[in-house]
């Protein structure tokens, strides 16, 4: 069975592909991402889904969120948006994941149209 890809890494990569864009992402649209990856069958850890009115929510998304925003790394829960500081913890949790699991992330990244070229060596941090 192939090993499970980090729930966090998923979420620092969305929150990652979205800081670079200068866009926020809303704590739907992550949890979203898990829906995508349970379709493609792909493994990806526990996370807690439940059905809103817009979709899906997830508190394992809005406590990884939480936690930046209380370390000062983002602002404003709706959007999420990550400061600098919380780019690079994003782009560390990416890059961790990416040493101990690269092709199960690599397949976790490709299904979500995440480009991981930004994020190749430790000389980015």
């Amino acid at each position: 069975m192939p090993a499970t890809v980090a729930p966090e890494a998923v979420m620092a990569i969305a929150l990652f592909e979205a800081g670079t864009a200068g866009k926020g992402l809303e704590i739907e649209d992550i949890s979203r991402l898990f829906v995508v990856l349970q379709e493609r069958g792909l493994s990806v850890g526990k996370v807690a889904l439940r059905r809103v009115p817009r979709g899906v929510y997830s508190e394992d998304v809005e406590a990884f969120v939480g936690r930046l925003e209380e370390a000062g790394y983002a602002t404003s829960r709706s959007p999420v948006k990550c400061l600098e500081g919380g780019m690079r913890i994003c782009e560390e949790i990416v890059r961790e994941e990416l040493q101990s699991n690269p092709e199960n992330f690599r397949n976790v990244a490709q299904a979500l149209n995440f480009d991981l070229s930004r994020i190749t060596s430790p000389a980015t941090a």
